[in-house]
């Protein structure tokens, strides 16, 4: 049998009975359980409640207008001297309203032009469009963002699903590494519009000229999605406008409080807040264009676009904990520094936007002499400092030679040579460089020696051994560590060794020596590293004493080798006295073929140095960890099993 199907109300007594103003009667058999009650709360008034519009008060008030208007008129044809006086209270009126309406004007238009910031506005089809092709050596970031780069694009199919668009993404990740490029070339790959602005230009010298500008920005991405479709409204060094607000009442207003600012950007942070929330929410235009179609009886059209918030920072730790939550910034994504393939990537990318020589452009030699490197480091040296220098040099084309002379000023800084140097000032300099130089190639062969210089730099360095990294290092032995703090004592002990006493000069190499030890002490080479855990002078005793004697340890083994090594330490030295830089090709000339496979079948000191000082170590923390249950426990504890070898990885 057919079901019936019930119309709006299944009975008359089932409807809510009203009265002719739309006004529920109140009927309890009609009422839910809490209207009813409504009458009963305390703070309802019924009695004095309007049950219907004062209609009738408000078009009488036209009448009086009306009146008032006949009156004058009939005042002012009364006497001539009644219209003076008519006239001259008009004209009083008009020019006070038109004082008041150029202050309004005169202040509207200041703080219109004090509100304006300096935006970068990327329209489709622009000469500075950017896309994914531009963009370099993130191909794992590149493939994570294009699904949602796709959505911006076509929406269809991901709103018939019922999907929701995102609204924002984060990036954080060191300066240089492409955050800004790929929010650029996010919104050219999907051929939608591009709103930048700077965090700090939302500052403003009055109170509430941030929350303004934040209006303005939010109303020209709007404005920008509207007509391409989509828009990436992009707010790069945000932790400049949306730090975190945590003890914010506590924080008085300063010298400049008031109207002059004092209260920071917190209205520029809470404005965003509110517009993210609010970003699907239909607009003042959106709402007139609806009642118009409704009043015409059709179905208002759907809203065809969005806006995409993106957001970049370098210290993603002091941003505000809401806007980060979902619904707004709902993807935060971590922008690395680019691998050894992302770097031969990026470099043959900026290398096609210069004219170089590519006989003499070793690219390999290039990814190998920058790990760690970022895009922006990179492009600097490629595509500035390198046609600089080949521009100056009488070339119309890049060499080898500028790129390397360009990296290296990235890294120590710009060459500042002393002209007329002390020669025994300068051999010192040579002789603490070779040190380094000879005790890298031998302990550590599989990193390469980039290269060796006894040129001052503006970074304050007399002199410089740059070593590289062969393969990605992302872990390594303690092994490898230990090799890293034997190439900063050589150079002061060379000194000694070669020159017969200590010079100055060291200060860098054993703070770096200092930090590496305080590394192995973490990881359990001088044994369980809880020394900080307790407070007992013989534990801190005999923790400084192992470090201590691992030290003149690793200084003996260094002494022993730069002098097994003298030829090749002296033949480094002459040629840095006579060159005063030498390349990676000009080191291995001198010292031999330099990888861990030949150090290994010639039986070199690597492995056999580092074994020996690494199981001499194990030997001291035996000992001292004996000496010291010796010492500090009590004589029933005798019974308790010994400690057993520490193993070092």
């Amino acid at each position: 049998m057919n079901e019936k199907v019930p119309s709006k109300y299944s009975s008359v007594g089932d409807a809510v009975r009203r009265n002719k103003f739309g006004i529920p009667s109140g009927d309890k058999d009609s009422q839910s359980g809490d209207a009813g009650d409504r009458n009963n709360r305390p703070w309802s008034n019924t009695k004095h409640r309007h049950t219907r519009p004062a209609s009738f008060i408000r078009k009488l008030r036209h009448f009086w207008l009306l009146g008032l208007l006949i009156f004058l008129v009939l005042w002012a044809m009364a006497d001539p001297s009644n219209l003076d006086l008519l006239m001259y209270g008009l004209t009083f009126i008009g020019q006070l309203l038109f004082a008041v309406l150029f202050m309004v004007v005169q202040f509207g238009a200041l703080f219109w032009f004090i509100s304006r910031t300096r935006k970068v506005i990327i329209k489709p089809g622009d000469n500075k469009e950017v896309t994914f092709d531009d963009y370099w050596g993130q191909p794992a970031l590149v493939e994570l963002v294009s699904q949602w780069i796709d959505l911006l694009s076509d929406r269809s199919k991901f709103v018939e699903m019922g999907g929701e668009y995102i609204n924002g993404i984060m990036l954080f990740g060191e300066p240089g590494t492409g955050k800004t490029m790929l929010a650029k070339a996010m919104s050219g790959e999907a051929g939608v519009a591009f709103l930048s602005v700077e965090g700090s230009g939302f500052r403003g010298m009055f109170w509430g000229m941030d929350t303004l500008k934040m209006m303005n920005f939010v109303n020209g991405a709007r404005k920008l999605a509207r007509e391409y479709g989509a828009c990436i409204a992009y707010i790069d060094e945000i932790d400049a406008v949306a730090q975190s607000r945590s003890g914010v009442m506590g924080r008085g207003a300063g010298m400049m409080g008031g109207m002059f600012g004092g209260m920071g950007m917190n209205g520029a942070l809470t404005r965003l807040l509110y517009e993210m929330d609010g970003i699907g929410e239909p607009t003042f235009w959106e709402r007139l264009q609806a009642k118009m179609y409704k009043l015409l009886g059709k179905v208002p059209p759907k809203r065809d676009w969005h806006v995409l918030f993106m957001g970049s920072t370098n210290r993603p730790d002091i941003l505000d904990p809401a806007l980060l939550r979902p619904g707004r910034f709902d993807q935060v994504i971590k922008v690395e520094r680019p691998d050894r393939v992302g770097r031969r990537e990026i470099v043959k990318g900026y290398l096609n936007k210069i004219k170089h020589d590519p006989d003499q452009i070793r690219v390999e030699d290039i990814v190998a002499d920058t790990p760690h490197a970022t895009p922006a480091q990179l492009m600097a040296a490629i595509t500035k400092d390198s046609v600089r220098r080949a521009l100056f040099n009488g070339r119309d084309y890049v060499i080898q030679e500028d790129i390397d002379q360009a990296l290296q000023e990235q890294l120590v800084g710009m060459a500042n040579p002393i002209a007329d140097m002390d020669p025994l000032q300068l051999r010192q300099v040579a002789f603490h460089e070779a040190g380094h130089a000879v005790i890298q190639h031998y302990v550590l062969p599989d990193q390469r020696i980039s290269r060796v210089s006894i040129v001052r730099r503006s970074s304050g360095a007399l002199g410089y051994m740059l070593p590289v990294d062969t393969d990605e290092i992302y872990a390594q032995p303690l092994r490898r560590m230990i090799g890293k703090i034997m190439v900063s004592l050589a150079g002061h002990i060379a000194v000694k060794v070669f020159m017969g006493e200590f010079w100055t000069g060291a200060t860098g190499d054993y703070n770096n020596a200092r930090t590496m030890l305080r590394l192995l002490a973490m990881h359990g080479l001088f044994g369980p590293p809880v020394a900080e855990l307790f407070t007992d002078i013989k534990e801190l005793r005999f923790s400084d004493q192992r470090v201590e004697r691992f030290w003149l340890q690793m200084e003996g083994q260094v002494e022993n080798m730069l002098i097994m090594h003298s030829d090749e330490v002296q033949a480094l030295v002459e040629a840095l006295m006579t060159k005063h830089e030498l390349t990676n090709q000009e080191v291995l000339a001198l010292l031999g073929k330099n990888n861990l496979q030949l150090a290994k079948d010639e039986g070199l000191e690597f492995e056999s140095v580092l074994e020996q000082i690494i199981l001499s170590s194990n030997s001291l923390v035996n000992q001292d960890t004996e000496a010291a249950q010796s010492d500090v426990l009590p004589a029933e504890s005798t019974g308790e099993p010994e400690n057993p070898d520490l193993e070092v990885p």
